[in-house]
């Protein structure tokens, strides 16, 4: 980007300072103000030829001075606009016909119109902000009645309480905060280790080695090593789980909401319910548990 330079008075007068400069180049639109006139402020390779001017003059004698400023007001944004040089020495040269009213005109018509669209760049800029953990829809379980139900049903003793809906509140909190990306992720993994089964799932979770996720792809791209080592860090910060060396073997480990919500019986309660186990870690919808 190029740098904006001053160049030094020789009277001694203080420029401008660099944060009235940069408003003012920002709202001008890289054009003189005087309406008409064609000439950009900065050429194409570079060369500045743009000019600060001042509506009432910086010193006494000098064109459309206005004894009530003080020196700071008249290096102010409010009295500076930028015309290219022709246009400078012009109304300088003529202040009668070019008045402080004439100038302050041509400064308002020229930044109004580039502050609206910077506005309105802003305002489309904030739009795009989206937060992943605002899920639309996401509910929380009050009772789990329903799960306990169909534990009962399949021959469980449940270990399910009264503070067990609060113990899945705080795991789908924490699933909240995860980027959508990493919650899908965790729940390729989780499905991975159901189809392979065996020793990768207990009441406490999934435990599987990286190199059976190797079958997983991200965007046609097989899953590497540091996104699974990303994902490890990333659950353990978040007390989701971890990326474990077990006899000089990793294991990613992803924790379960409770010893009685394992993940296959929560797949097989939610498939009876017309859902399944991305309904709870993608769309958040913990109710479907009650």
């Amino acid at each position: 980007m190029q740098t904006l330079k001053v160049p030094k008075k020789k009277t001694g007068r203080k420029a401008p300072s660099t944060e009235t400069l940069r408003r003012l180049f920002a709202l001008s639109g890289n054009q003189c103000a005087k309406p008409g006139c064609p000439t950009v402020l900065l050429s194409a390779n570079g060369t500045l030829v743009g000019e600060v001017a001042h509506i009432a003059a910086e010193s006494a004698g000098g064109p459309r001075f206005d004894p009530k400023l003080n020196e700071a007001d008249r290096r102010a944004f409010e009295n500076l606009l930028l015309l290219c040089s022709t246009c400078h020495t012009l109304v300088d040269k003529e202040p009668a016909t070019y008045t402080k009213k004439i100038l302050r005109k041509w400064k308002r018509h020229r930044e109004a119109r580039f502050e609206a669209v910077g506005d309105m760049l802003r305002k489309s800029y904030l739009n795009e902000i989206t937060d992943d953990a605002d899920v639309a829809g996401a509910t929380l379980p009050q009772t789990l009645k329903g799960y306990v139900r169909f534990l009962v049903d399949q021959d469980e003793e449940p270990f399910i309480d009264g503070d067990t809906p609060g113990e899945v509140a705080a795991y789908a909190e924490k699933l909240r905060h995860l980027a959508v990306a990493d919650r899908q992720l965790m729940l390729a993994i989780i499905e991975k280790a159901m189809v392979l089964g065996g020793r990768r799932e207990t009441e406490h979770g999934v435990s599987i080695h990286p190199d059976d996720l190797k079958t997983i792809r991200i965007n046609n791209s097989r899953l590497s090593d540091y996104r699974i080592d990303k994902l490890g860090k990333t659950l353990g910060r978040n007390g989701l789980g971890s990326l474990d060396v077990d006899d000089g073997e990793p294991n990613l480990c992803i924790s379960s909401m409770h010893i009685d919500m394992g993940w296959s019986t929560l797949s097989t309660f939610l498939e009876s319910k017309g859902a399944t186990i991305g309904s709870l870690l993608i769309d958040l919808k913990f109710g479907l548990l009650d």
